[in-house]
């Protein structure tokens, strides 16, 4: 097999780099994952795998792809913002060969998962944005103009967790929960939350001479928990809006940016118009609804890297899909009944992690999870 045919997999022991796994196993690459974080025996557990290691921090991980995976050119494929960031500091520790996204413009990958610059950026894009607060370190640092409701977040999500996303209604409720932040996360931010009927992804890849592939837009229409969470049930079709097509040219052109990424989005229900919330630049998630749907995105990102030229895909499966395990715990939590469950199973074309040829990520999940409610499994790290 040539070089160019094997391929790095980097990022937490998750859906999202199981997902990529996925993706270039089948489209015929060797895969090698590197991971880190929560051990979960869910990358471990696909057909598609074939080589693993594992450390304890991003940059133990980029130690080992330096030392036993140095014989030839690879394509390495981050799935979080800290694999993002962590190659990119290693970029002279890489050499040449090794190849992944990147930028090219004023600001590092870092400095552009910053949340207040994402926001400027976005403007002078020409998205509509919500009123954003600028990087908040103490109570006293909190402004006089803030805009109810709002979301509490982190300034970057690489250094803070879903639970960071919390609306707040009013400015005493607001005190606490700062406080409460600022004990584990250095830095956040607050955006006027968008009452949404829905939220929109849309993922796509820059490319090396300037283009940007934006392919399919994908509707989050159910999430867990509720307007802050993971997606349950999406809707993934063709993207053919040039309202949100230019602005996504116009941003990942003026950052110069080469490499897959999302765009996140919220639909007002007050005015109808859709606005900015955040980009990752980086796989995202999401993409194995996108690869459901016929787009192999990952796959081109590693054909454009090695200037090949990119796979075209004609077939196509537009509907409804289900991220299974978050669908699952919607239901169990109330969130959703039991027949508005049952109906969008049969609604659905697919599920995040599900492959006839691959079905033990699937399943993985919910042994984790059934394990860990019965203390049968703790919760380890790798080291």
């Amino acid at each position: 097999m040539e070089n160019k045919k094997n391929v790095i997999v980097l990022g937490n022991d998750h859906t999202n780099t199981t997902g990529v796994v996925q993706c270039m196993g089948r489209a015929g690459y060797d895969v090698t994952a590197v991971v880190w974080g929560l051990k979960t025996g869910l990358v471990k557990s696909s057909r598609y795998c074939k080589h693993l290691f594992a450390a304890a921090t991003p940059q133990a991980c980029i130690e080992i792809i330096c030392e036993k995976l140095c014989d030839g050119q690879k394509a390495i494929i981050p799935c979080c913002d800290d694999a993002a960031i962590v190659l990119e500091q290693n970029k002279s520790k890489l050499g040449n060969n090794f190849h992944y996204g990147y930028t090219e413009g004023e600001l590092t990958i870092e400095e552009l998962c910053e949340k207040d610059r994402q926001v400027k950026i976005a403007i002078e894009a020409g998205f509509n944005t919500p009123w954003s607060s600028r990087p908040i370190e103490s109570i006293n640092d909190l402004p006089e103009d803030i805009v109810f409701p709002c979301v509490t977040k982190s300034l970057m999500s690489c250094k803070g967790s879903k639970n960071d996303l919390i609306i707040v209604r009013n400015k005493t409720d607001l005190s606490v929960r700062v406080q409460e932040l600022l004990t584990h996360t250095q830095r956040i931010i607050l955006q006027q939350y968008i009452e949404h009927d829905y939220e929109i992804c849309i993922m796509g890849c820059g490319l090396k001479n300037g283009d940007v592939l934006i392919p399919v837009i994908e509707f989050k229409l159910t999430q867990y928990p509720k307007n802050v969470g993971m997606v349950c049930l999406a809707k993934v079709q063709a993207l053919e809006d040039d309202s949100i097509i230019e602005p996504i040219k116009n941003l990942i052109k003026r950052i110069r940016y080469v490499g897959l990424f999302s765009v996140e989005l919220m639909h007002s229900k007050i005015d109808g118009k859709n606005y900015f919330t955040e980009i990752n630049l980086r796989n995202d998630g999401g993409n194995s609804f996108v690869n459901k749907y016929g787009i192999n995105l990952p796959l081109n990102y590693v054909e454009d890297l090695f200037e090949q030229p990119l796979t075209n895909f004609t077939n196509f499966h537009p509907g409804f899909y289900i991220w299974e395990m978050h669908h699952t715990l919607s239901m169990l939590h109330r969130e959703i009944s039991i027949k508005q469950w049952i109906k969008e199973l049969q609604l659905s074309k697919g599920f995040l992690t599900y492959y006839p040829e691959d079905k033990k990520p699937f399943y993985k999940q919910y042994i984790n999870w059934l394990f860990q409610k019965l203390h049968l499994q703790k919760n380890e790290r790798y080291r």
